[in-house]
């Protein structure tokens, strides 16, 4: 017999090991924590979003700027990543295990790193930057100091984002694998199912439309809020809503999801890594129309033919699932966080009598203009459009929905109607349009543009070449042709010409474009070029005063150019 304490031991291990089954093991006690209080997250690793999955952990930071980033092991920085938008100010260390950490959303730069950033930023004379940083040049210690959080770039409010990557394969790890957050023993929540007919005379409830059905339960157990038995026949794809949440509110995701027939396993998923290339396959992966409809967030138990993810396994017929007999067949979800907490919703379904030829839906929709693989290139022509889909473009072969209407004020085409804003596009498409009654003055301001709702602009770029303008698009949509002929907006915050400056200790200017969008701006005093943060969300410039501005008077020169060539300036003398 098993002493006491042995057997006290053996169970541990043995719940550590059902913990982490099918997952790779990675280490617990390595890394330190990149901050100094307890890890609270608002946002998890790969929490589904439009166009990718949260590729890190979002950590708040009391709603404040200015806490200290810790180096989480040795190592040296690799790079330097400084953008308007995105992970604002990144930076990224490698270390000697073979892990790389990034920190994103930073306010500065700390110590030696900070100096040798802002000398790239002089040398390059640009804010923005992305520079590999060679092995040596920027040694870091467990503990140190590397940087303090912030809100930059495309960031929501005052938070790290924090990420750790295999430095190999720039995969990108869940940092709860490797201990950062306390385990904790709240299971998943499920809170819709949705049921797909998929392809012809396949139904649910007698009708060829999908089922959004509520779920309702606790503590990890779920069922429907109807009758537990769906009536659905001949071809069907399921999908759930799901989400977690720790205790204290802390989110931390969800890793897994495992659906069985019968008890036969049928399809399986596990987001615990993921290569940034993969990253937009996610629009394929969730319902992406219930996404851009009302934001619901369904992952869909189906692969695509032309969804490359590596997340799934046991996947049997892609997830199509056919159901033609009389016979009550029992459906269960297993839903798993990142601590292995399980969640599960059990159902049944039923195959109702087909409807006779006369009685079955017809496919939703029409069938589309001209048919689009995925396999191939895609080419569609006419008199006043040229749109190139290259293939694996699209998830699946697309019937592809094509119209134009009139044009709108402001436009020198008609308005193309590219298939709907609710089929994603994966890659890059070549999209020209025809100009009508465009002036020749104007031939170098036009610019494709997405027609949103009250006929608002979103500039795409362009080039124009003998009466058509090109550009690549990643979404469909409506689109036409315009032309930007306003020059940025430069409005100053702090400042005014002869103003004096010795009380203040920075210049702040917002900077705007009504169309095509900011592409340079250039900051002088005395002629020389100064640094000036670009805060693209706010549409902030600011200077932090240093060694160049002079004591006395300063001429300080801001010039502002838009992507079609627009330009404004402004001037002040600033006497300090």
């Amino acid at each position: 017999m098993l002493k006491p304490l042995f057997r006290l031991f053996f169970l541990s291990l043995l719940a550590a090991s059902l913990l982490t089954f099918g997952q790779k093991q990675y280490p617990q006690n390595y890394f330190r924590s990149p901050v100094s209080f307890p890890v609270s997250l608002a946002g998890s690793f790969g929490e589904i979003r439009r166009n990718h999955f949260h590729s890190g952990i979002d950590i708040r930071t009391e709603g404040v700027q200015g806490k200290p980033v810790y180096a989480i092991a040795d190592g040296y920085v690799s790079r330097v990543n400084i953008s308007p938008g995105g992970f604002g100010k990144a930076l990224y260390i490698t270390h000697p295990n073979g892990y790389t950490s990034l920190y994103g959303h930073l306010r500065n730069y700390a110590g030696t790193i900070a100096v040798w950033v802002k000398s790239q930023q002089v040398k390059k004379e640009s804010f923005a930057m992305d520079v590999e940083v060679p092995e040596g040049v920027l040694k870091v210690k467990k503990g140190d100091i590397v940087a303090y959080s912030g809100n930059s770039g495309a960031s929501g409010g005052p938070h790290v984002h924090f990420e750790i990557r295999d430095a190999k394969t720039q995969e990108i790890i869940d940092p709860l694998d490797f201990g950062f957050m306390k385990a904790d023993g709240i299971p998943p929540k499920i809170t819709w199912l949705k049921i797909y007919p998929f392809g012809d005379n396949s139904m649910v409830n007698f009708t060829d439309k999908a089922a959004l059905i509520p779920v309702t339960g606790s503590g990890g157990s779920y069922r429907l809020k109807m009758a537990d038995t769906v009536k659905l026949s001949g071809n069907i794809i399921f999908g759930i809503e799901t989400s977690d949440n720790a205790e204290g509110g802390l989110k931390t995701g969800v890793h897994a999801i495992e659906l069985t027939v019968d008890g036969q396993k049928v399809f399986s998923q596990n987001i615990e890594r993921f290569a940034f290339a993969e990253t937009r396959y996610v629009n394929s992966l969730m319902d992406y129309p219930a996404f851009v409809q009302n934001g619901r967030k369904i992952q869909r138990s189906y692969v695509a033919p032309n969804n490359r993810l590596g997340v799934y396994s046991d996947v049997k017929n892609r997830g199509v699932l056919n159901f033609v007999d009389s016979k009550a067949h029992k459906i269960q979800y297993v839903v798993k966080d990142a601590f292995g907490n399980p969640a599960t919703l059990v159902f049944y379904v039923r195959s109702h009598p087909q409807a006779n030829t006369g009685g079955r839906p017809k496919p939703a929709g029409n069938q589309g203009t001209q048919l689009f693989t995925y396999k191939s290139d895609n080419k569609f022509e006419r008199s006043n459009l040229k749109f190139s889909v290259p293939a694996e473009a699209v998830y699946d072969d697309l019937p592809f929905e094509y119209a134009v209407s009139s044009s709108v004020p402001g436009s020198f085409s008609g308005v193309h109607h590219l298939q709907n804003q609710y089929t994603p596009l994966h890659t890059y498409c070549e999209l020209s349009i025809k100009t009508d009654n465009l002036p020749k003055n104007l031939e170098s301001k036009a610019v494709i543009v997405a027609v949103g709702s009250g006929n608002k602009f979103a500039s795409k770029g362009g080039t124009f070449e003998n009466g058509w303008v090109t550009t690549k698009i990643r979404d469909f949509g409506k689109y036409a042709v315009a032309a930007d002929t306003e020059p940025p907006a430069i409005k100053v915050i702090n400042i005014f010409p002869n103003k004096k400056v010795k009380k203040q200790s920075s210049i702040l200017v917002k900077i705007s474009d009504n169309l095509s969008g900011i592409k340079t701006y250039r900051g002088t005093l005395n002629g020389k070029w100064i640094l000036m943060d670009y805060d693209e969300k706010n549409r902030l410039l600011s200077y932090v005063f240093d060694d160049m501005m002079k004591p006395g008077k300063n001429l300080f020169v801001l010039t502002v150019t838009d992507a079609v060539g627009n330009s404004t300036k402004y001037e002040a003398a600033l006497i300090r």
